[in-house]
């Protein structure tokens, strides 16, 4: 609770502590679940995950350019797999976003790196994931937005089996 706290507080830090003029592009500030699917893991002793659970996770989106753009992401999932492990995403993107005028929509695909750590079977290490999904964004006022956002995650060479995550957020983008 307490590394979730304080990540979260980073967070918003990083976007209120940015000058309006400093950032050209979209920030976006994001909460949603990853469902797993279908996973069995194993340890030496007799630990055995075969139902991942559903979990949390929240974080930053930084965009920037037009049409055509690259996009990063930092997030934390505190109860990654499981309750014992813990997980940061760090992705960077390529985004096509349609330029309509009111509801966005997009494509997104990259690549990136899931750093677990923690106890158990759950604790996966240090691993390479590709992503690929889609949204849109809508404007609410004059520099704010929501945001909404599915991604899948492919993650090769968890215990010789892919792992493979479904994501779905819903964020506030920020943008000058």
């Amino acid at each position: 609770m307490k590394t979730t706290g304080c990540f979260l507080a980073f967070l918003v830090f990083l976007v209120l502590a940015a000058p309006a003029n400093a950032v050209a592009g979209d920030i976006t500030l994001f909460g949603g679940f990853q469902n797993a699917g279908k996973l069995t893991l194993s340890s030496a002793g007799s630990t055995v995950l075969t139902e991942p659970a559903n979990v949390g996770i929240f974080g930053v989106r930084y965009k920037h350019g037009g049409f055509f753009s690259p996009e990063h992401t930092i997030a934390f999932a505190p109860n990654f797999l499981d309750s014992q492990s813990k997980a940061f995403f760090l992705n960077s993107n390529l985004v096509m976003q349609a330029p309509a005028p009111v509801v966005r929509p997009y494509v997104t695909a990259g690549l990136g790196t899931v750093i677990t750590s923690g106890s158990g079977v759950s604790d996966i290490g240090v691993k390479f994931a590709l992503n690929y999904g889609g949204g849109a964004k809508l404007p609410l006022m004059e520099s704010i937005g929501a945001r909404f956002d599915v991604r899948g995650y492919s993650i090769p060479r968890v215990q010789s089996q892919t792992l493979n995550i479904v994501e779905v957020t819903f964020g506030l983008v920020f943008s000058n």
